[in-house]
């Protein structure tokens, strides 16, 4: 960790080239006996980026959800708290603060995901073209104990966020040639998928991880099941988002306060796949929901530190 606290003044506040925002430490987990924080198998999407990067230096932002860690060559991180309203409380609070100057840095969200296996694959790497909220709907139940969703009747807009489709294309030719990791837990997990039983196409799921673009949905639940697959696909469809290709619980938080501040246009989204959002076929709801956190950090770092980079020389 940086051992060096530097205090800006408001007539000389920090302006930073980009600001990185993994969503937690291992600190940040509430965590039972067996297991304690630092422990390695505690999702941290923290540690990669403090052991790769000079953050030598760090500053106390009220409101945000940790210490603002920075370099000398202008690139600052700071873990955003999990869930919409942490990311969008601690972006407002790094734009409020009087020791930052936020008008011109770009924003990455670099973390891990969850897909469905008709779009995606352990260990790839989705930069987001839009954000869909899943969370602002109506559920309605039925006699038979299910339910269905509907679009919010009272919404005074849609809730989805279009990003830059030029930020998103430059990022995107800047990591086609990112050399990607893959496991053998990755490939033992992807062959339950290969028999498509129920007609469903799963080829994405047998691929070896790749890089793409495709729509995040941002809630604040964990699910699992076709069920919820389905309807979430449902409600991307209605606002005319695609189809989704990777679940989240922060990113509509970060562009509502990005949004707010006026630079949604400076942001880019980096997700790493760790786990298929329904089970394969002949497999229950709680069945399929095994994580491959290392390699989906390992890759999302890859990448999102390949555009890190390249953001941080632009003039």
């Amino acid at each position: 960790m940086p051992t060096e606290a530097t205090s800006h003044t408001a007539a000389d506040p920090l302006a930073l080239d980009v600001f990185v925002l993994p969503a937690f430490a291992a600190e940040d987990f509430r965590l039972d006996e067996q297991h304690e924080p630092g422990d390695s198998d505690v999702p941290n999407e923290l540690q990669q980026w403090l052991d790769a990067y000079d953050f030598a230096h760090e500053i106390e932002v009220p409101g945000a959800n940790a210490p603002v860690y920075y370099t000398e060559s202008g690139i600052g991180i700071t873990t955003t708290g999990m869930g919409k309203v942490e990311a969008a409380t601690t972006v407002a609070a790094l734009f409020g603060s009087p020791h930052l100057d936020c008008s011109e840095t770009y924003f990455v969200t670099a973390g891990v995901a969850g897909a469905p296996p008709s779009v995606a694959t352990l260990g790839a790497v989705f930069l987001a073209d839009a954000v869909v909220d899943w969370d602002r709907k109506h559920r309605v139940g039925d006699d038979e104990g299910g339910s269905r969703v509907e679009l919010l009747r009272y919404r005074p807009h849609d809730y989805v966020f279009r990003l830059d489709s030029d930020l998103v294309a430059d990022a995107l030719d800047v990591v086609e040639e990112v050399e990607l990791a893959d496991s053998e837990e990755a490939e033992r997990l992807r062959k339950q998928y290969d028999d498509d039983g129920d007609g469903t196409n799963h080829d994405a799921a047998s691929r070896a991880p790749f890089v793409s673009t495709g729509v995040t949905l941002c809630g604040d639940e964990f699910w699992h099941g076709r069920e919820f697959s389905e309807q979430a696909q449902w409600l991307v469809e209605q606002y005319d988002a695609g189809t989704y290709a990777t679940t989240e619980m922060e990113d509509f938080g970060t562009t509502t306060a990005l949004e707010r501040f006026g630079a949604l246009d400076r942001y880019l989204s980096v997700r790493g796949v760790v786990n298929f959002d329904q089970p394969p076929e002949g497999s229950g709801a709680r069945d399929g929901e095994e994580v491959v956190f290392e390699l989906g950090l390992e890759n999302t770092f890859r990448v999102a530190s390949e555009i890190v980079d390249t953001l941080a020389e632009r003039e």
